[in-house]
């Protein structure tokens, strides 16, 4: 392949990661410009040894550069549903018992709850986790 031929490939991958953004096909692209850059000076005369370059270099970038990327990238993204609900605080409005729903209050808002003891109404609870449309629950230390 010639220069011009990576450097085509370079693009599609270039704009097959502007359409994706899943930080996949960059590498491909970065891997395509190097490989151009080497075909033309003359380096990589074959179309094997091309080809080689390329899938070693695509694959140091995915495994030693992705991951750096993507913690870069991570940003810091708070629950919004109601998995946001785990963690947080409430007040029993009803009692709950073991294989007996109960109603909690939470950020304002009351949830049928489930718990594995036994919760008296008006005790503070804290949310363990959801069970389909249900929040688990336990009593609340303090």
């Amino acid at each position: 392949m010639t220069a011009i031929q990576w450097i085509l490939a370079a693009v599609v991958c270039g704009a097959i990661e502007i359409a994706t953004v899943g930080l996949w096909f960059l590498w491909l692209a970065l891997a395509a410009l190097i490989v151009a850059g080497a075909v033309s000076v003359g380096w990589l005369p074959s179309l094997e040894t091309q080809l080689l370059v390329f899938a070693f270099l695509t694959l140091l970038f995915i495994i030693f550069t992705r991951p750096l990327v993507m913690k870069l990238f991570k940003t810091n993204d708070t629950l919004s549903n109601v998995n946001a609900l785990v963690g947080q605080h409430g007040i029993a409005t009803s009692s709950i018992e073991p294989l007996h729903f109960g109603q909690v209050k939470v950020n304002g808002e009351i949830w049928t709850a489930i718990s594995g003891e036994k919760i008296e109404a008006g005790h503070r609870i804290i949310v363990t986790g959801i069970d389909g449309v249900k929040l688990q629950v336990v009593k609340s230390i303090d």
